[in-house]
């Protein structure tokens, strides 16, 4: 009797004793490792441990330092509080795959039976009882828990590169937002010695009232413009310190370079981008592997639709003479009225939306390609124009405007307003060269990743 209940509840305590870990290390650093081959950054999980403090100190030197674009990038993958939380992801996947491969714990059951004449000495029955089906589908749970955890991972990895060209952008943006204030600084230099010439000339009668409205509502202007630049100034730190995850003190004194970076000498390689974002976008991956979730799914519910739960288990009865009977027990669900018919109908239509969201987002994929590559080269365009054209034609100007000041053949208003046109075209062309940046990252995003290295000349316009 003793063997006959040790080999019925030996397997059963074997599958119990058999569990995960619940420790999504594995799956961050596969996301990890995806993450630098991508974008050339790493990213660590903040767990309060030795490294994290290690991390802690070298952040706080980047910061304290005159951030690149790439250091900036760097700390936001360290240190954003929400990209941080998006970790725990992991966790929950990881704990469903461990539950995924759980038996699910046997019921224990006593019950007593008794004729009137013995309710002194009754009998007494105890039951213990298995879902034998739980203990087969655990295979099946487990693959799909496994995809779901796969899934998890590359919408994470979806998310740490998205941060990376958001950050980016609003690198480039601040820097923009700093160069212009600069400008409509000197801008607005120019315009206070404009409208004090213009007082003393009025004083004199060299000009007449309306002259000297129209200086000082241009003055006004400019001024207002500045002010508006300036709150632009504010907004753009704002919204790089908290991409960074900085507050404090720090999101007041952290500095950045201060001007944006030249147009580089040739343009990026931009052939085949289209199927490079198709191989490599962690959105499209996840989606996919949302299919494949939903299709194991599928097939567990179909291939149990017809069982329903089987449990199987064991009696141990004490009877009234004082004698021990053991047997076995068994029972199975009737799928009378739930053949699952419900169930697989939702999961075959998940199955099917999320084959067509694959194709939507592919889609997608290669729009933003084709949309940022054509931002970049107009920008790109743009620039050069203001560069090789515009300025030089605006520094002509005010050449010859001086030339002409000095013979007395123009006013010194009118030499004023070349000059500030001199500086909205750099003002202009500053502009141009920040979208010019953001669209490059813009392209980095869509392809999901760096683009690639291989350069070729840049575009000839005319």
């Amino acid at each position: 009797m003793k063997l006959s209940l040790r080999a019925l509840f030996l397997p059963l305590l074997a599958g119990l004793a058999g569990c995960a870990s619940t420790s999504p290390q594995g799956a961050f650093e596969r996301a990890a490792d995806q993450v630098q081959r991508q974008s050339g950054h790493r990213i660590m999980w903040n767990q309060a441990g030795d490294d994290d403090k290690k991390v802690g100190d070298a952040l706080a030197k980047l910061v304290a330092g005159e951030m690149s674009p790439a250091q900036a990038v760097q700390v936001a993958l360290l240190n954003n509080p929400a990209l941080q939380a998006m970790y725990e992801d992991l966790s929950l996947a990881q704990a469903d795959l461990v539950q995924a491969g759980l038996l699910r714990n046997p019921v224990f059951s006593a019950s007593i039976t008794t004729a009137e004449r013995d309710a002194l000495d009754p009998n007494l029955i105890l039951r213990v009882t298995q879902d034998f089906l739980d203990l087969l589908m655990i295979p099946a749970r487990k693959k799909v828990a496994r995809a779901q955890l796969e899934q998890a991972r590359l919408r994470l990895v979806d998310e740490v590169l998205d941060l990376a060209s958001r950050t980016r952008t609003a690198y480039f943006t601040l820097q923009g937002a700093m160069q212009v204030v600069a400008m409509r600084e000197v801008i607005a230099k120019t315009a206070d010695a404009a409208i004090e010439l213009a007082a003393r000339q009025h004083e004199v009668g060299n000009i007449n009232d309306l002259d000297l409205a129209n200086e000082t509502a241009q003055f006004e202007q400019i001024k207002l413009d500045l002010g508006r630049s300036q709150v632009d100034l504010i907004g753009a730190r704002e919204d790089f310190a908290k991409l960074l995850g900085i507050w404090g003190n720090l999101a007041v004194s952290f500095r950045i370079q201060p001007t944006l970076a030249d147009l580089p000498a040739e343009e990026v390689g931009l052939d085949q981008l289209e199927s490079a974002a198709i191989a490599q976008r962690a959105d499209l991956a996840a989606a996919i592997e949302q299919t494949r979730t939903l299709a194991y799914a599928v097939s567990l519910a179909r291939s149990t639709r017809w069982t329903g739960a089987i449990n199987i288990g064991a009696d141990v009865a004490r009877l009234r003479d004082g004698r021990y009977v053991v047997g076995p027990t068994a029972s199975i669900e009737l799928p009378i009225f739930d053949q699952r018919q419900a169930v697989i109908a939702r999961l075959e239509a998940a199955e099917r939306a999320a084959q067509q969201t694959v194709r939507a987002v592919a889609v997608d994929i290669r729009s933003d390609v084709r949309r940022a590559r054509a931002r970049v080269v107009a920008a790109r365009r743009f620039a050069e124009r203001y560069r090789e054209v515009i300025i030089p034609t605006r520094q002509s100007i005010v050449r010859l405007a001086q030339t002409q000041y000095d013979s007395m053949l123009m006013s010194v208003f009118q030499l004023l307003v070349a000059r500030q046109l001199e500086i909205n075209a750099y003002r202009d062309y500053i502009e141009t060269v920040r979208d010019y940046w953001i669209a490059r990252s813009d392209l980095e995003r869509a392809v999901g990743g760096g683009l690639p290295p291989k350069p070729m000349p840049a575009p000839s316009h005319h």
